[in-house]
């Protein structure tokens, strides 16, 4: 008898001590895996307690695999079981593995209890998994746990990360005493979304009910904003939190600065930088990210690139916010320089940090660079998300790399983005400027849901082909659709327009936009609306326009009426146009050159030989026309008068070939657009050097006879079939 209790005695000394060890919170791994081995041998194991707590170690160390085969091999797991390894789960925000434990919980029978459904419910917000959340919900309706505060707090948490913010106003509304976390949570949740009115509300109620907002609070609000692009409510609760006593921190001042930079308020920014200091928080790596990126929105490089410089350590926030901003401003090279200083410093760049790049040389015409980051981007192992997709495409829509935009598209489809809105929205418009405007009609129909963003995509795309019939109809469907037009439709529809010669049709439109619409007419819409009456020969109307503009023209709009007046050789108007353009764009060879050619159409060589000595003086010289063209997914530059391609000696062999045919069959070339004085002969000559000659002449030196040839001239697309076979005068090569 004395021997029984002797051993009942150590076997519950040993059991003590194997808990106590598996209770610690510092257990290693190795001691975890030593006690494991220990409870096998003594039999211990058929304790779910044990079992349990060592459950719990194996997850809390990442060991999943070891976890899920000790919980099968329980023959009677516990509650207690599932709940250590949910939690882990979702600790680790491995939440749809988390819902397969819950799952199979369910499956044996035990009921969840207060500690397992909020775990549950977070997983189903991390998931944004609103049918799984509801049917949490059910659950917790079925078992009565309802009155249960945290479990209501989790499901109010659950309906917010899916949007359901009525579903979570609706739970918040039966709890019998919120706290100061439900209440930052539902209000930061409604200012996600914009609801400026819900949140006042919400606001007061939470200071009538005698719950104070704390720092976390005001944080919410301030974001939420922000993410509902009310930059201006953004900064004005922020100024109410200061005024109330609060101490913005790190995530206070980002969240505003994020506002300034998108209003482009420097005097706003200049007070949050000065405030910053103050607080000593010049070194937090996000706030100093913010400091960059709202100095680069704000057209302050050399204050964006000083705060950079004074910042600790290299971090990928702040230099991801640099590059964009040098490239927004278009310091575009200097962004490229530093983009790869940081990866000969051994920075580890992120999707972001090309995605920023690539979009930089894309919006700033380095389209080819831009399609060599891509390719450079795979080459390191990272993938393109549904963000980077957008910021290329652009770049192969701008030079007509048609097959490198259908390999992108194909990506997209690959990997399951394609569908994105704005990925469809990127493909529709780079279809249409390679000139494929019925495959972005057909990308365009098959989407099964539209914002203004593809609405506008498809309207600009029948625009640029000079299809106003087809934008109109499209215009007037995306109305009939519930989606109202904002200003980049009416610069599309005035675009197609004018691009048809619809003067009076673009009249109407633009007088509606304030009238019917509420829209005021910005700088974009009177530059359309210019080059539509200047194209129909009204320049005296369209300079008495810009007179009563509301604001002072910019260069695009007199940069119009100077494209104008060369087309309709108008000097008096022409000059005017230039005089105010050498004010805004000094540097801007174009505009001398455009000045130049109107004094040339009338053979005003006195003044023509002027504005080249004024460009002389100014160290100007004119951009060489340039085209490009795609052989063998691989694309070729072209320069006017360039001599440095390898197969030059080749396509002037065939264009002078193509001329003599041309001359043959009575095709002679209209040497009126030479505006040089030189003789006959050498305005032939210099028409021979179109750069889009060059171009076509190369694809017909290295594509076989039929093929489609497709060319990019400065930013216009052409294309025509051409076949070696063809008689010289069925040859379409413009002048």
């Amino acid at each position: 008898m004395t021997t029984a209790k002797q051993v009942l005695s150590l076997f519950e000394s040993l059991h003590r001590s194997i808990f106590n060890s598996l209770n610690s919170t510092t257990a290693s791994l190795s001691h975890t895996e030593q006690v494991h081995a220990h409870v096998l041998k003594t039999g211990v194991f058929e304790d779910s307690h044990v079992a349990t707590k060592l459950l719990s170690q194996y997850a809390n160390h990442l060991r999943f695999t070891d976890a899920n085969q000790l919980l099968d091999s329980i023959s009677e797991p516990t509650i207690f079981s599932f709940s250590a390894l949910i939690y882990a789960y979702t600790k680790q925000r491995l939440f749809n593995q988390a819902l397969r434990v819950f799952s199979r919980m369910l499956s044996l029978g035990l009921a969840p209890d207060s500690h397992v459904l909020p775990n549950v419910a977070k997983a189903c917000a991390g998931l944004s998994s609103l049918k799984t959340g509801q049917q949490v919900h059910g659950i917790v309706f079925v078992s009565r746990l309802g009155s249960d505060s945290f479990v209501q707090a989790s499901l109010i948490h659950m309906y917010l990360k899916c949007n359901r913010i009525r579903d979570a106003h609706k739970l918040f509304d039966r709890l019998p005493q919120a706290d100061v976390v439900i209440f930052s949570a539902l209000i930061a949740g409604y200012a996600r979304q914009g609801c400026v009115d819900d949140v006042k509300k919400l606001f007061k109620k939470m200071e009538d009910s005698g719950v104070q907002p704390n720092l976390v609070s005001w944080n919410g609000i301030i974001a939420g904003f922000n993410h509902s692009r009310y930059y201006e409510e953004a900064i004005i609760m922020f100024r109410k939190m200061h005024f109330e006593g609060f101490i913005p921190d790190g995530c206070s001042l980002s969240s505003v600065l994020s506002a300034v930079g998108d209003l482009e308020s420097l005097n706003i920014g200049l007070q949050v930088h000065d405030h910053v200091i103050k607080q000593g928080l010049g070194q937090d790596k996000c706030v100093a990210s913010s400091l960059i990126d709202m100095y680069g929105k704000c057209a302050c490089p050399i204050d964006m690139s000083k705060v950079f410089f004074e910042v600790d350590g290299l971090d990928i926030g702040a230099c991801n916010a640099l590059v964009t901003g040098l490239s927004r401003n278009g310091l575009v090279d200097r962004a490229l320089e530093m983009f790869r200083q940081f990866q000969d410093e051994g920075m580890e760049l992120n999707i972001r940090s090309w995605t920023s790049m690539i979009a930089g040389c894309s919006q700033n015409g380095l389209s080819i660079q831009a399609l060599d980051l891509f390719r450079e981007m795979q080459d390191v192992g990272l993938r393109p998300n549904n963000v980077t997709i957008p910021c290329l495409l652009p770049a192969c829509g701008s030079i007509a790399a048609l097959m490198h935009g259908k390999a992108v598209h194909c990506y997209s489809i690959r990997t399951g983005i394609s569908n994105d809105i704005f990925v469809s929205s990127a493909l529709i418009d780079m279809y249409a400027k390679c000139g494929r405007i019925q495959v972005s009609r057909q990308l365009f129909d098959k989407m099964p849901s539209k914002n203004s963003v593809c609405w506008n995509a498809i309207i600009g795309g029948y625009a640029m082909h000079g299809k106003a019939k087809e934008a109109i109809e499209i215009f007037h469907l995306m109305q009939s659709n519930g989606q109202k037009p904002d200003f980049i439709s009416f610069t599309c529809i005035l675009s197609a327009c004018s691009q048809a010669g619809l003067t009076e049709e673009g009249c109407k439109y633009f007088n509606s936009m304030s009238k019917e619409y509420g829209i005021e007419a910005r700088m974009e819409h009177y530059a359309c609306m210019v080059t539509l009456l200047g194209r129909a020969g009204r320049l005296e109307e369209t300079y008495k326009m810009i007179e009563q503009m509301p604001f002072e023209p910019d260069a695009c709009v007199w940069g119009a009426l100077l494209s104008s007046c060369r087309v309709h050789n108008n000097v008096s108007l022409g000059e005017v146009a230039a005089r105010k353009l050498f004010e805004l764009e000094p540097t801007n060879c174009g505009n001398y050159t455009l000045l130049s050619n109107i004094y040339a159409s009338k053979s005003m060589w006195t003044e023509v030989d002027s504005v080249r000595d004024t460009m002389k003086a100014l160290g100007l010289r004119k951009d060489p026309g340039c085209s490009w063209i795609e052989l063998n997914n691989q694309m070729h530059m072209l320069l006017a008068g360039d001599q440095s391609h390898p197969q030059m000696s080749q396509i002037t062999e065939r264009l002078n070939k193509i001329s003599m045919e041309m001359k043959k069959s009575g095709c002679f070339p209209n040497t009126d657009f030479v505006l040089q004085d030189v003789e006959e002969q050498e305005k032939e000559q210099i028409l021979c050097g179109h750069s889009e000659k060059l171009a076509v002449a190369l694809g017909l030196l290295n594509t076989p006879p039929g093929s489609t040839l497709q060319t990019v001239r400065d930013g216009y697309w052409d294309e025509a079939f051409y076949t070696t076979e063809l008689k010289a005068r069925e040859v379409n090569i413009p002048p």
